[in-house]
């Protein structure tokens, strides 16, 4: 029963269930907020720049959410930014006209409360894990995160059939106010307050401490690169192949389920192995990711995609788990809010140029050319990085004497 270690945790409980019950609100209100847009007449260059308004402020503001995840209790953080969340979910569920602009600005919000939210979660659930529960715990939190992923977006299509927009709305407002209910029994354990500085110089202190670890720092680079030669490319050429060559978008709505089966698969999958070798582990499980873009290119028609995407999405979650594991157990407790939001930011920052840059790139080279590059880039940066001291079991190495 060691897999569960974490459920015998009665605040890892509560934490749990607050975050299953969030994540079911974000899902319910993103939905919620694409289906507005389109009622209000917006197009595709509507839409894409309302949920574009989310990337920006996230990005730009998750190392102001890691500052204060360390000056703060995180407890109260968390929330403080889903009850943001509730009061706007409240606003849009008020009858009446529905602007575009509307959407762009509770998209904004949301956007900013979620740079909050990203880095005072991470910091209060290496709180109230022990050691021994880490590994159980963190997949847990994946597994509970993936299920509301799957069951929250077709929840909402249903209610907004049955009910309309606004009732959407109001359901996330309901589910958002349960979580905050459920964190605020959590009980953040003691902890001595970081000590205060300018603001600019508590960022400062959290990349010099990035910058003395070379595993983190190589993992940093290496989750900016990826998320921008290879998943932000096999992200925007996932639909033009498989529609292009089936003549319909189901297998590119299939593809993404098996991805988001595969990693569910995959939390459960770490919950139930512990390896000595963390860091060897993860590179070999998101090296597994180049079997999705090897698919479009050889197999865009066929079942063999659906099962690349499984493959490669349990190769992500389980490399994420060791990844995030090991930074909770790493870092010291005071900085683990600033580390969070950096790795946050180095994960989404350089997505956007990716997808951008993967048009143009195709046109030039060709969409097969591109594909190639990135199952490349997996298949050979993931074992290099092993080289780097520290990363075979994410540990930084004694100091030499």
């Amino acid at each position: 029963m060691s897999r569960f270690t974490a459920l015998g945790n009665p605040r890892f409980r509560l934490l749990l269930l607050g975050q299953s019950a969030a994540v079911m609100g974000e899902q319910l209100f993103a939905v919620a907020i694409t289906v507005s847009v389109l009622d209000a007449g917006g197009d595709a260059v509507a839409l894409g720049l309302v949920l574009a308004a989310r990337g920006v402020t996230l990005v730009a503001f998750l190392p102001v959410g890691g500052v204060w995840a360390d000056r703060l209790p995180r407890q109260r953080v968390l929330m403080a930014a889903y009850g943001a969340q509730a009061l706007l979910a409240g606003v849009l569920a008020v009858p009446g006209a529905f602007p575009i602009w509307t959407a762009a600005v509770a998209v904004l919000l949301s956007g900013l409360a979620e740079a909050f939210v990203r880095p005072a979660f991470a910091a209060l659930l290496q709180g109230v894990l022990g050691d021994r529960e880490r590994v159980s715990g963190r997949s847990l939190i994946s597994v509970a995160i993936r299920t509301g992923v799957m069951a929250g977006p077709a929840a909402c299509v249903g209610v907004i059939a049955v009910a309309g927009t606004r009732a959407a709305y109001g359901i996330a407002l309901v589910v958002f106010a349960a979580a905050v209910l459920t964190l605020s029994r959590v009980g953040e354990p003691r902890r001595a307050p970081a000590s205060r500085a300018s603001f600019a110089r508590d960022v400062l202190t959290g990349v010099a401490e990035a910058r003395r670890r070379p595993w983190v720092r190589a993992m940093l680079v290496f989750s900016a690169v990826n998320l921008m030669l290879v998943l932000g490319p096999t992200q925007v050429l996932l639909p033009v192949v498989t529609t292009g060559a089936s003549g319909s978008p189901a297998a590119y709505g299939l593809a993404l389920t098996c991805y988001g089966v595969g990693g569910l698969v995959g939390g459960l999958l770490t919950m139930a192995w512990q390896p000595r070798a963390d860091g060897v582990v993860a590179m070999a499980a998101v090296a597994l990711y180049a079997a999705a873009p090897l698919s479009l290119i050889l197999a865009p028609a066929g079942p063999v995609i659906f099962a690349a995407f499984a493959v490669a999405g349990a190769g992500v979650e389980m490399y994420a788990i060791r990844w995030e594991v090991a930074l909770q157990r790493e870092i010291p407790e005071h900085l683990i809010g600033r580390i969070s939001s950096f790795a946050w930011l180095c994960g989404f920052g350089l997505l956007p140029f990716g997808q951008a840059l993967t048009g143009p790139l195709a046109g030039l080279a060709g969409p097969e050319a591109v594909l190639g590059a990135a199952a490349v880039v997996m298949l050979v940066v993931p074992p290099a990085l092993l080289l780097v001291p520290g990363m075979p079991r994410f540990r930084t190495p004694p100091a030499d004497p």
